[in-house]
């Protein structure tokens, strides 16, 4: 059994008979699109200054705070990843092994860290 396909080059014909310019209700709609976003970016820049002036001495004081960068705080959400996150997904069983041992070997190293900082605060 033979299957014989040819390809009919209609594309000289069709190219004529569709217009390559957008017509008046399509370009409208663009230009009404793009005015949307422009005003948005304007929101969001006047926004983003305006925040930037009330920037203050607290702001710059919660943002240095080192309670942002708690190592208890990272154990407890590691272990709450191990504890419950983990079993849900659909790993296969070694990664998912394997993943577990490297999130527990983080939380360890984590809280070595924690007791030698604590150490080296009390002295």
């Amino acid at each position: 059994m033979s299957l014989e396909v040819r390809r009919h080059d209609n594309r000289r014909a069709q190219s004529s008979a569709v217009s390559v310019r957008p017509d008046a209700a399509v370009e409208a709609q663009h230009q009404a699109f793009d005015a949307r976003i422009l005003q948005s970016v304007r929101q969001a820049r006047q926004k983003a200054e305006t925040r930037g002036a009330r920037t203050s001495a607290t702001e710059r004081a919660r943002l240095s705070n080192a309670s942002l960068f708690d190592l208890s705080r990272s154990q407890e959400i590691l272990a709450y990843i191990v504890q419950e996150v983990l079993p849900g997904l659909d790993l296969d069983e070694d990664v998912a092994k394997l993943t577990a041992s490297m999130l527990k070997d983080e939380i360890e190293s984590r809280r070595d860290l924690q007791h030698r900082l604590m150490l080296a605060q009390s002295n």
